[in-house]
């Protein structure tokens, strides 16, 4: 098990020295029998070493409770206690099986503390075994009798389950300590429960304090950072009277935990073998996640101060108690509903959906006839799917109120809104008009990808020749580019993009990318195309579809309508639209986008052109990567590789890639500290001068004020509130992204971790890599001047 290389010896000692407690020949080094006994100062050990059962004070020297504990580390955290309420007082303790066939703790006394409470039974041969996954079972003839994951404490590991009997309504469930050094239980309890749809709930007592959503099949929808750094497998499943939550490790991936604290949060831990420690990836609640805290027909939004705001079409239903703070009166409609043909559905994207109090849920229903349902009842309010799986088809329509829905950056779902006027938003006819709204579309996409050099069309000249094509009825033949690749990849009539971009009309356009207003070559175009088809991901631009006339090829995305981050960091006005938390959300967004390329996608993927101007902002300001045309496919064990063809920015690009074409994920991460450093700073990476010192640029920059101890001066100035330790911990990511040796650089893996949880030590940075390049001129002279056109993706051939 990674590092713990003192295990065998451990196991050992713990072997001899209960051999002699016991004088039992029949004793295991994880378990214990009906002739054996574990006394206290001993231990058994699971086989293969993860876990401790023992007897330990938790605090208070004079208690002590036979706990389950995982062996790594130095915090050795206590998972299970058997005798929560009953501690052993002084150090005297026992564990044995009685003559009923129980297993009971008794005392010094011999007073029983702590008893499995199973039906007596002196037959059999029963065996008490601490196994590898944390679970102390009970099993005569390889039948399990009892395990202590039928009794959970306030942790929940990996194959262990949150459950309820809907019949008998008896819950197996997680309860928190009282203190951190009192076991005995305290007054918070996360539970499954299982109404309508299975949710879990967070209470206080018997207030409820949080909830992360309905499960849709594939997570709570109020939960999308639940697996966030792809640990396990989460499922809820159905089993006769039973219904279960339960994680499952995914293969190769380190332990993980889930714990409901005294204070009444959940904290989800992972092991880390390279720092040898716990890492906390996150916990609930937080902004925005106590439960209705903004009322009804309202969204809670972390990244927005004050949280709270009214759905569109709605206002405060007292703007009084908004204004002093207090927005749990919610919201009501600007305009009443009509129950006839007027009305319609308004879209309201990422969110977690409303609370299941008021909702109605069928099964076997498609979205579509959802959406008929509630617009045949007066008293129906918003629909929504309870099943994102593909295929799935369960219909949730509410009525009344809609409470408790939170808005997300990425991995919310859906919410069909009713909204007073059809008419008045152009999505109302979501299924009713699928033609209008794919033109629409592609309206959108082909302006879009104009902008990040995906469109690639120069408009005068493209325009003359598809007027030219269009009048000599030349056919299409979008498959002889495909090179037989049977791809899923939707191909659009040319005729049909024509029509939604008004014959590629220059009005149209949003903006011109890096490789020009030209076509890529068939090598870019067909990279692309073979690489989006199988790239889904929250924070990686969606491909709709491509189109292609003789030689003309068009990739079609979604739109994107805020256009490109460059065009908000950089422009004096847009840039203060831009507060920290919306910062800080781009950061975490795009670093979750590259680890998707670089870890958990079905290809390992180096981006190589990561930079502003190829990082998309939807509606909402949530950041997608765009721009794959360059990029590169990795094998699964492949670290590195080397190029002539040298294809990207400088400014961007990692010193080892520009001078050496080496390539690797490395100069991904080097490009994403790039973008971090812009992002905070609202300097571009060229965008600095000092006299005298032609390698000074951004990172040069940072790090200067790092060494000297005022990096906080590296905020852009625009922004006037900030939390000084998140500012730090992303100026230092940044700057750890961007040393000079690859092998100092974390991976994105790391980065997303770093970003996301205060309780990760960050390593103190090295020097930034450093690159003078010469600027070409048409003249003969050697002066050399840093050379950085950071809007313009550059494709160099040379030798190294």
């Amino acid at each position: 098990m990674g590092k713990h290389t003192a295990t065998p010896a451990i196991l050992f000692f713990g072997f001899l020295l209960v051999i002699g407690a016991s004088s039992s020949p029949s004793f295991s080094a994880d378990g214990i029998d009906q002739k054996s006994s574990l006394r206290a100062g001993l231990s058994l050990f699971s086989s293969g070493g993860s876990f401790q059962l023992g007897f330990f004070n938790l605090g208070v020297p004079a208690k002590r409770y036979l706990c389950i504990r995982f062996n790594r580390g130095n915090e050795k955290p206590v998972v299970w206690v058997a005798n929560r309420d009953s501690p052993l007082n002084g150090s005297d303790g026992i564990l044995r099986f009685g003559g009923d066939g129980n297993l009971v703790l008794v005392d010094k006394a011999g007073n029983i503390a702590w008893s499995t409470n199973l039906n007596s039974s002196t037959g059999g041969n029963r065996v008490a075994r601490l196994l590898e996954t944390g679970n102390f079972v009970i099993h005569d003839a390889g039948r399990v009798l009892w395990e202590s994951f039928d009794e959970p404490g306030d942790t929940l590991l990996p194959v262990m389950k949150l459950s309820i009997n809907t019949k008998t309504g008896a819950s197996k469930h997680l309860t928190s300590w009282k203190a951190n050094d009192d076991p005995s239980p305290g007054k918070y309890s996360y539970r499954l429960v299982v109404e309508k749809l299975p949710t879990c709930v967070l209470l206080e007592g018997s207030k409820l304090k949080f909830t992360p959503g309905m499960w849709n099949g594939v997570r709570f929808t109020g939960s999308p950072f639940h697996n966030a750094n792809n640990f396990f497998n989460s499922s809820v499943v159905s089993s006769g009277d039973e219904v279960y939550y339960s994680d499952s490790l995914i293969a190769g991936t380190s332990s993980s935990r889930l714990v409901l604290t005294p204070t009444g949060e959940l904290k989800r831990y992972a092991w880390s073998d390279e720092g040898d420690s716990w890492t906390v990836l996150w916990t609930v609640p937080w902004e925005c996640q106590d439960y209705g805290q903004c009322g009804p027909y309202s969204t809670c939004t972390v990244s927005d101060y004050p949280h709270c705001r009214c759905l569109r079409g709605f206002r405060p239903k007292s703007q009084e108690d908004w204004s002093q703070g207090n927005c749990t009166g919610g919201c009501v409609r600007n305009t009443a509903l009509s129950c006839g043909a007027s009305d319609g559905f308004r879209p309201v994207v990422s969110v977690k959906l409303p609370e299941l109090l008021n909702a109605t849920v069928t099964t076997n229903m498609s979205l579509e006839d959802c959406r008929a349902r509630c617009a045949n009842s007066c008293n129906c309010t918003a629909y929504g799917s309870g099943d994102i799986r593909k295929g799935g088809r369960v219909c949730v329509t509410w009525e009344g109120d809609l409470v408790d829905i939170v808005n997300f950056t990425f991995n919310g779902q859906e919410l069909f809104l009713r909204v007073a006027d059809a008419n008045s938003d152009p999505t109302s006819s979501y299924f009713q008009s699928k033609k209008r709204k794919r033109n629409a579309a592609i309206f959108g996409a082909v302006g879009a990808v104009t902008g990040m050099a995906l469109l690639l069309l120069c408009g005068i000249w493209m325009k003359k020749k598809m007027t030219r094509n269009t009048l000599n009825g030349k056919t299409e033949n979008p498959r002889e580019i495909a090179d037989g690749d049977d791809s899923d990849l939707p191909f659009f009539d040319f005729r049909t993009v024509a029509t939604a971009t008004e014959n590629f009309s220059v009005d149209n356009k949003i903006g011109v990318g890096g490789f020009g207003t030209v076509y890529k070559g068939v090598r870019e175009f067909m990279n692309e195309v073979k690489l989006m088809v199988n790239l889904q991901h929250k924070n990686l631009v969606r491909m709709l579809g491509c189109c292609v006339r003789d030689n003309e090829k068009m990739l079609i995305y979604e739109y994107m309508p805020n256009k490109s981050l460059d065009n908000f960091i950089f422009d004096e006005i847009k840039r203060g639209e831009l507060g920290w938390r919306m910062r800080l959300d781009i950061i975490v967004g795009i670093a979750r986008g590259l680890q998707y390329l670089h870890h958990d996608s079905r290809f390992r993927i180096i981006h190589r052109d990561l930079k502003a101007g190829n990082i998309l902002l939807d509606n909402a300001m949530n950041p997608k990567i765009s721009d794959f045309g360059t990029a590169r496919i990795f094998g699964a064990d492949q670290q590195t590789d080397n190029t002539c063809r040298i294809v990207g920015t400088y400014g961007y690009m990692s010193p080892e890639y520009a001078i050496s074409g080496i390539i690797s994920a490395k100069s991904d991460v080097f490009s994403f500290g790039v973008l971090v450093l812009e992002v905070l700073s609202g300097i571009k990476t060229r965008g600095i001068y000092r006299p005298g010192d032609p390698q000074v640029n951004l990172a040069s920059h940072a790090w200067k004020l790092w060494q000297e101890d005022r990096c906080l001066g590296l905020l852009d100035p625009i922004v006037t509130t900030c939390p000084e330790r998140e500012l730090l911990r992303c100026i230092q990511v940044g700057l750890l992204c961007v040393q000079e040796s690859p092998s100092d650089r974390p991976t994105m893996y790391e980065v997303v971790t770093m970003l996301t949880s205060e309780n990760v030590l960050l390593p103190e940075p090295k020097r930034p890599g450093f690159l003078l390049l010469q600027c070409p001129t048409q003249s003969s002279s050697s002066t050399h001047q840093p050379f950085s056109p950071n809007e313009t993706t550059m494709s160099v051939v040379e030798g190294r």
